[in-house]
């Protein structure tokens, strides 16, 4: 008996790594095919830049913390089929522009949140553009 469930948890154990391997592949291969229909018109250089970004860009997502899972998550959605570094580029932009909204002052905080109310769905990045074209700057209050 013991040794039934042993062997089934061993089992279970191969079937998952062997998931993971089959998914990498499948990312791996979905790079290469989408890199020679993106950038086949520029020459074996464009596709092998291409290639390499986005292995890269790949990799590097798979590193963020757990605290950017869902920008992650959202970036992934909406941009998978420009190119994992553009999903990394996306997920970038949203933590930055999520630290710099952080840091705004307290009577801006109306502002933000009807951005966020209005495009919130679209990103951090969106809502920081939104916020900065509505609040007034430095400059535009001094003025007489």
């Amino acid at each position: 008996m013991r040794q039934t469930w042993v062997l089934a948890v061993l089992l279970a154990y191969a079937c998952l790594v062997r998931a993971e391997v089959s998914e990498e592949t499948d990312l791996r291969e979905e790079i290469v095919l989408r890199c020679h229909y993106d950038m086949g018109e520029f020459g074996v250089e464009g596709v092998r830049l291409c290639i390499e970004a986005d292995n890269t860009a790949l990799t590097a997502l798979s590193a963020y913390p757990n605290a950017a899972k869902r920008i992650v998550s959202r970036c992934t959605r909406q941009m998978q089929t420009r190119g994992w570094a553009t999903v990394q580029l996306c997920v970038d932009q949203d933590l930055a522009a999520r630290d710099a909204l952080a840091q705004y002052p307290e009577e801006q905080r109306a502002v933000i949140e009807r951005c966020e109310a209005q495009i919130g769905q679209q990103g951090p990045a969106k809502v920081k553009a939104c916020a900065d074209q509505q609040i007034p700057s430095n400059a535009e209050t001094e003025k007489p």
